[in-house]
């Protein structure tokens, strides 16, 4: 009897702790975040693969810190030789629109210059698909580019 009680006690602990899950792991922010679509609403103009002609991404830490690398020359349309970077803090939270799972807002460090907005020098705010997508619509209010980013599966 005890060896029975011993082995329900055992099947039970470990039933419980499978079910113990991190909130819907299908949507995980942290990683490696790579441009994949830029386009212009004010053109009806859109870019993907080879036709971008920069790169740019984000790496999100468990730390609440992100690093964002970019070659996107904005003075230009031919990218930076080097690329810069810019380090910060990012919070986030659940989607006030439903098409969207999480709003990040992006407090930038270092090179607040990076950050894309239309006025908030230093802050950006991305929104998180329900496709696993980042999207970056900062410039809209004054008319500029948007900017899509996939999640990496690999680290380069």
């Amino acid at each position: 009897m005890k060896k029975n009680l011993i082995y329900i006690f055992i099947a039970s602990l470990c039933f419980l702790s499978c079910s113990q899950d991190d909130k819907d792991p299908q949507f995980n922010i942290l990683g490696y975040w790579n441009v994949s679509l830029v386009s212009a609403p004010m053109t009806n103009t859109v870019l993907s693969g080879d036709q971008i002609v920069f790169s740019e991404r984000y790496i999100f830490n468990d730390d609440g810190t992100f690093i964002k690398f970019s070659t996107r020359n904005n003075r230009s349309i031919e990218p930076l030789s080097e690329p810069i970077q810019a380090l910060g803090l990012y919070e986030m939270k659940d989607a006030l629109d439903p098409s969207y799972v999480f709003e990040l807002t992006l407090i930038f460090e270092t090179n607040r210059g990076m950050a894309a907005n239309c006025g908030n020098e230093g802050v950006e705010n991305l929104l998180f698909t329900r496709e696993n997508r980042l999207v970056n619509n900062s410039w809209s209010a004054c008319d500029g580019l948007h900017f899509v980013y996939q999640k990496n599966s690999s680290r380069f």
